[in-house]
């Protein structure tokens, strides 16, 4: 089972990558008044999300280390920030210190989970 680990492995970091791109596009769309595109972008970037997590955990029961975990958990946590600024950013309801809080959180997270995803596990 082991040696399936990087087929996992390297489709994970894709649909990261993938998930980042439609991140960024769906906040431009928003931001630009382009609401239905930015719809579209979000419903994609749900299906991506699915993907980023199932390939997750699939790599997390390949090899169950503690720091995988984790790793997972704090990856977990940076998808529903990316959800939450996406989402309130579409409903107009993210005010200036959320907005500011969020994308610090954003940025951190994204941070330790590449650093945890490259260096760590």
């Amino acid at each position: 089972m082991i040696q399936h680990y990087s087929i996992f492995l390297h489709s994970h970091a894709l649909f990261w990558l993938i998930a980042i791109v439609l991140f960024i596009l769906t906040t431009v769309m928003i931001r630009n008044g382009k609401q239905k595109p930015a719809k579209i972008m979000q419903m994609s970037l749900r299906l991506v999300y699915l993907l980023v997590f199932g390939t997750g955990l699939t790599m997390i029961f390949l090899v169950p280390t503690t720091m995988a975990i984790v790793k997972g958990i704090l990856a977990f946590v940076l998808i529903y920030v990316m959800e939450m600024i996406s989402l309130r950013m579409s409903k107009g309801t993210l005010t200036k210190q959320m907005a500011t809080r969020l994308w610090a959180a954003f940025v951190v997270l994204l941070v330790v989970v590449l650093y945890f995803g490259y260096f760590l596990t």
